[in-house]
């Protein structure tokens, strides 16, 4: 019989490897949607878009 190896971490180590783990899939997920379908994600994103439907629909924007 093979002995088995015992790995013995610490819920601070263990809760951040899963961190680690969550961010690094986050990302790769996040990278995957394509420009036109991703939501605006700051003010200054947000303020393009509203101008630019603004600009569609012929309204003044100040």
């Amino acid at each position: 019989m093979a002995d088995s190896i015992s790995c013995t971490i610490t819920t601070d180590e263990a809760r951040q490897r899963l961190g680690q783990h969550l961010l690094a899939v986050v990302r790769e997920q996040d990278a995957r949607i394509t420009v036109e379908r991703r939501a605006p994600r700051t003010v200054a994103e947000m303020r393009v878009r509203l101008a630019a439907a603004s600009a569609i629909h012929g309204e003044v924007t100040a």
